[in-house]
């Protein structure tokens, strides 16, 4: 059975894209933000159970070897960068379409 963890770092930057995406306005309810959060987590986690996955890019190798891409919306895409061992995976970083790391990729 394929297991799914989040670094710590990951954990923190998921934990507080749920207040910016409640502070900036992108959501009017907290809890409209959080359940946002849940349903990145939800998708990234059957992507990489179901192996959709990708060698990462040479320009985001160093956050991990493998990668998960999807759109959540009509303008946000989203990538998982992890690590894999056997059943075991990592996530090591987590970035969308607006960050300066998706703007050389070439997928």
């Amino acid at each position: 059975m394929e297991i799914v963890r989040f670094s710590p770092l990951v954990l923190i930057y998921l934990n507080e894209l749920v207040d910016v995406l409640f502070y900036e306005n992108y959501f009017s309810i907290r809890e409209s933000a959080i359940d946002y959060v849940i349903r990145l987590i939800d998708i990234a986690e059957s992507k990489i159970v179901k192996k959709q996955y990708y060698i990462a890019p040479k320009a985001i190798s160093h956050h991990g070897r493998w990668l998960i891409h999807f759109n959540i919306s009509q303008k946000t895409t989203w990538y998982f960068v992890f690590e894999k061992s056997e059943d075991r995976n990592l996530v090591t970083y987590v970035f969308n379409n607006y960050s300066k790391e998706a703007q050389n990729l070439n997928l």
